[in-house]
């Protein structure tokens, strides 16, 4: 039995070297990375500008796959390439640091970041190709990529385990011979070895001779077991639901939802992986049908990719298209051109991640980029709501809040909520979600041009004091709309004052607190006796919404209807929780007794165009007369 040696320490050193001299400047970004990272942990309350400090991290992380990417391009060449290949790398991580946010300002929003994302997705394709870009091995290419899957793994596993170990000890000396541990070492000593040494362990494990990789036919059989027996079943499963729910759409004409887009986006690239994972073991003659079974499930995509474009069709069509739509929407054009790629013969495998890094790349920058598309797309959806619901005028918003600038920081007006009337509740939704997407990814820029003040101003004032400030809101107020999610019954909603926390019974001897309901027989009226006369407070619904005040004496009669009719043209049929009390007051008098009716909430049932009571709860004020 042959004895597995264990490598000797000038082994592990001369590796440790070779991966230095051959990625220097892919370790330097991981060294630099994992600096900026600990200093972080260490300086984190003193630090008051955290976004040089992340946008150097996140440059760095680029640079690691950037890196790499043009040692693995250069390897062997002479000349000038490296250093203008180096050169070029680094030009491409200066620009991306400076494109990200660098200070606590009023439009830091998560496009950059998802431009990064992007990067890295396209850094890390480029990786797996770039090798063999002028080399047509396909054996070679799918070697090379086991290659660095098998090292990136066990990178992952060495690192896991060395950091347990270390923690372990630590945890030991603190335990045996109480010695005080920095708290941040722990994360400190994980920053440091899945960021420098498994960067380290996975370099040092690239072939360098990829010449050799065409020829090797060792293809580990748990590999071939795993993509066989537990991927394919999987795939057979999901491409299975996934036609059973076509069958249903197709027999019940029931439209597509959303979420299929992404289910058949992932059951798509999981298919794709799996071959890719099957193809060397498709060229030995009793895995035969592997080849055509991977040509036929491109086949087998076109229906899918069919529900999946009209799915997130009648997504955008009805929402607009916004970033994640853009992605699928991107996804089910590769998918596509791929699906046809292979279906007519085809074999190159890199066209897959080479096809996908030209998408990409089309796709990230100009006026038809994802992130460009998506805020013209979800403006002019707001324009639109606004323009066919009457509040533009000259392309300019109506009634618009203007703000009172001696009042900032606090933004007052005396027109807020102008057109609050104008939208019903599923178009007041719409306009908070777009204003709320459009904080979160783009920044308000798009909308200036609808108004005739400048929010920026205002807003930069408010935040020089230090204030926490909803941006969303303000912008959504402007418009002269109520920043809220109206979940609203179609047919029941409430008013509520904004009851102070004492009451001012200024003029009146007397005050009553009282809830009524008319659904309860037993709490349709307040009873109660004030100097041996006796009074009754009770609601009447039969004609006219009312409340009646009987005593022995006289009867004082309380209209709710007015009172009704104003709020619902005010406030429009919605729950709204601050209304000025003077709204809510009705004032009677009898030749016996002044009184005063303050509501403090009321809860009605819309019934066609007329308005019922379900209850009413607040205080009544009284004085007697002489």
């Amino acid at each position: 039995m042959k004895q597995m040696k264990l490598p000797s320490i000038n082994y592990l050193v001369s590796h440790t070297k070779e991966a230095l001299l051959r990625f220097p400047f892919t370790i330097l970004s991981a060294f630099v990375g994992v600096c900026v990272a600990i200093y972080l942990v260490e300086y984190n309350e003193e630090i008051t500008n955290f976004f040089p400090y992340v946008n150097l991290l996140l440059a760095s992380a680029l640079g690691i796959p950037l890196y790499f990417s043009v040692s693995v391009f250069t390897d062997g060449k002479t000349g000038n390439t490296k250093i203008i290949s180096l050169l070029g790398a680094t030009f491409v991580l200066v620009i991306i640091y400076f494109t990200l946010p660098n200070s606590e300002h009023t439009h830091n929003t998560s496009v950059p970041y998802i431009r990064y994302g992007v990067y890295n997705v396209i850094i890390h394709l480029l990786v797996s190709f770039i090798a063999y870009l002028t080399n047509k091995s396909h054996n070679g290419f799918w070697n090379f990529n086991k290659i660095l899957f098998l090292r990136l793994f066990m990178g992952v596993i060495y690192s896991a385990f060395l950091f347990s170990g270390l923690a372990m000890a630590l945890g030991a000396l603190q335990l045996l011979f109480d010695i005080t541990i920095h708290e941040e070492l722990y994360f400190e000593i994980y920053i440091f070895i899945i960021g420098l040494f498994n960067t380290w362990f996975f370099t040092a494990g690239v072939p360098k001779k990829l010449e050799n990789l065409e020829n090797m036919y060792d293809y580990p059989k748990g590999l071939k077991v795993f993509s066989q027996y537990v991927l394919l079943p999987l795939l057979l499963l999901y491409l299975a639901i996934l036609y059973a729910y076509t069958g249903k759409i197709i027999i019940q004409w029931d439209w597509p939802k959303g979420v299929v887009s992404y289910l058949i986006s992932c059951v798509a690239v999981l298919g794709i992986f799996n071959f890719l994972l099957m193809y060397p073991f498709s060229d030995t003659k009793e895995n035969s049908w592997i080849k055509t079974f991977s040509k036929i499930y491109y086949f087998i995509l076109f229906p899918l990719i069919v529900i999946l474009f009209i799915a997130i069709g009648m997504r955008i069509n009805d929402y607009g298209i916004t970033i994640n739509r853009y992605a699928i929407l991107l996804l089910g054009i590769w998918l596509t051109i791929v699906s046809v790629y292979f279906s007519i013969g085809k074999t190159n495998l890199k066209f897959i991640p080479q096809s996908l890094v030209a998408i990409l790349l089309l796709t990230v920058f100009g006026p038809w980029s994802m992130f460009s598309v998506s805020e013209r797309s979800q403006t002019n959806r707001l324009i639109h709501i606004l323009e066919t619901n009457g509040l533009m005028v000259n392309s300019k918003v109506k009634n618009e809040v203007m703000w009172q600038k001696e009042s900032l920081p606090e933004f007052l007006s005396e027109n807020k909520f102008s057109n609050r009337n104008q939208l019903s509740d599923s178009l007041n939704n719409e306009v908070k979600s777009i204003i709320d997407y459009l904080d979160v990814h783009h920044g308000f820029s798009s909308l200036k041009p609808l108004l005739h003040q400048n929010i920026d101003s205002l807003i930069s004032i408010s935040l020089d004091s230090n204030r926490y400030l909803d941006e969303s809101r303000v912008y959504m107020e402007t418009l002269g709309l109520k920043y809220e999610h109206v979940y609203s019954d179609d047919s029941n909603f409430s008013y509520s004052s904004n009851e102070p926390e004492t009451k001012l019974i200024k003029g009146y001897d007397y005050l009553i607190e009282f809830s009524i309901s008319s659904n309860s027989r037993s709490a349709q009226s307040n009873t109660f006796k004030i100097n041996d006369m006796n009074y009754k407070l009770t609601f009447i619904s039969e004609k006219n919404n009312a409340c009646k005040l009987i005593s022995d004496i006289d009867i004082t009669t309380f209209k709710l209807d007015s009172l009704i009719q104003n709020l619902t043209e005010a406030y429009g049929s919605n729950d709204e929780w601050d209304i000025p009390q003077k709204k809510m007051t009705l004032i009677s008098s009898t030749p016996n007794i002044k009184s005063k009716l303050v509501l403090n909430n009321i809860y009605l049932e819309k019934n066609n165009n007329a308005f019922d009571v379900k209850s009413i709860n607040g205080y009544l004020m009284l004085k007697a007369k002489e």
